[in-house]
């Protein structure tokens, strides 16, 4: 992975939610938790600079601790059955968008991730990347998004620092 620099993109907040509710759909889990917004950070290309790591590896490695959880429960690796295809997004979403019917709900700790990641922004509907990352990471385990941080290998002390010494506005 490259070291260099990438400057953040300001997302919108209900953007980085309705992705992190497409990947928790197209997973088949029923709610959007800590690890599905970690996914959804993707969309910037300065996190996979950031964490070194990228879309599909985390989401390979969020597939083998599912696998390992079921095996540690005595169940096979359950279906084989493909995940579902993702939805298009769009970058600054209506209301509309957000209050479709078929949402999955957010789990607290995923909502206090965005909310919180907000407070510093005068307008609270554009948010960085880096600023949902830097919450995930004040985050421990059991957490979804730590454990998959584990499981990837990140340093999570040196992408705190790197995130930390990033400029405030992309």
């Amino acid at each position: 992975m490259t070291t260099e620099s990438v400057t953040p993109e300001m997302l919108h907040g209900w953007a980085i939610y309705l992705r992190a509710g497409e990947e928790a759909r197209r997973r088949g889990d029923r709610r959007i938790g800590t690890d599905h917004v970690l996914l959804a950070l993707f969309e910037d290309p300065s996190i996979e600079v950031v964490l070194g790591v990228s879309l599909q590896q985390a989401r390979h490695a969020l597939e083998s601790l599912d696998r390992e959880a079921l095996g540690a429960l005595g169940l096979g690796s359950g279906t084989d059955a493909p995940p579902l295809p993702m939805r298009a997004v769009p970058k600054k979403p209506r209301l509309r968008d957000v209050m479709k019917k078929d949402r999955l709900r957010m789990t607290p700790a995923a909502k206090k991730v965005l909310e919180e990641a907000s407070k510093p922004n005068r307008r609270r509907l554009q948010v960085t990347a880096q600023q949902v990352l830097a919450q995930i990471l004040t985050l421990q385990p059991p957490d979804p998004a730590t454990v998959l941080l584990g499981a990837l290998g990140v340093n999570t002390s040196e992408v705190r620092r790197r995130v930390d010494a990033a400029p405030p506005d992309g």
